[in-house]
């Protein structure tokens, strides 16, 4: 999953498909030594090459699935049909340019991994370089969490280098942001996701979450800032 950037595999067994394989499979396993029949999803839904992309989203959506196998009608495996497939289907002929502010705000809404990709790879195609991340931890910790963990995010993606000019250009970013969010939620923590864009000159950070201890339940924020580096 990580060096092919997958988050669901198809499991075959022979020519059978027996399960489905997700990367939150892997994060709930309590030993990393088990094997994938214990804690792959054994139940799951499958399309064939002529299902319209209309339906097999429906299935997607009344499944609560980011993906789906398709298989011939005897049943060989012939592809793997994700949210981020058809996401790139629909907006493939889309020429235009977003902006690095606009696309930091898409990446930090993103939902799931397959949209996360889906952003990353077409911010790159803009010749844009962007990272994300998420930081959840208390009020006292927050804005420097903000901050940490979108400079180790975006050190690790490219978008800045190790030095302290790009890095203070960054940081500047975030306390923009974060300022924003202190004025309207003073003296909470929460959760949020960031991700930082940089072209054309600058970069923008965006962060995107709920403050408060029970998050499911917070309004969701939203707070863009941005520096020249």
């Amino acid at each position: 999953m990580r060096s092919e950037r997958q988050s669901r595999l198809v499991v075959c067994d022979g020519g059978e498909i027996v399960g489905i394989l997700v990367d939150s499979d892997i994060l709930r396993a309590d030993d990393l030594d088990r094997l994938v029949r214990d804690v792959m999803t054994t139940s799951f839904r499958k399309v064939c090459p002529n299902t319209t992309i209309r339906e097999a989203g429906n299935l997607m959506i009344d499944n609560d699935v980011g993906g789906l196998p398709v298989v011939t009608s005897d049943g060989a495996l012939v592809g793997l049909l994700t949210a981020r497939d058809i996401l790139r289907g629909y907006l493939r002929e889309e020429k235009t340019r977003v902006s690095v502010e606009s696309g930091a705000i898409y990446l930090a809404m993103t939902r799931s991994r397959e949209y996360e990709h889906y952003w990353l790879d077409r911010l790159q195609g803009f010749g844009y370089k962007a990272a994300v991340t998420q930081v959840g931890t208390s009020a006292e910790l927050l804005a420097l969490k903000l901050r940490e963990s979108m400079i180790a995010a975006s050190v690790a993606r490219g978008v800045v280098q190790e030095v302290s000019r790009e890095k203070i250009a960054l940081s500047n970013a975030v306390r923009d942001a974060y300022a924003q969010l202190a004025m309207s939620n003073p003296g909470l923590g929460g959760g949020f996701k960031l991700a930082a864009v940089r072209g054309d000159g600058r970069i923008s950070v965006a962060i995107f979450g709920r403050f408060g201890h029970a998050l499911v339940d917070g309004p969701e924020q939203l707070a863009v800032g941005y520096s020249v580096i």
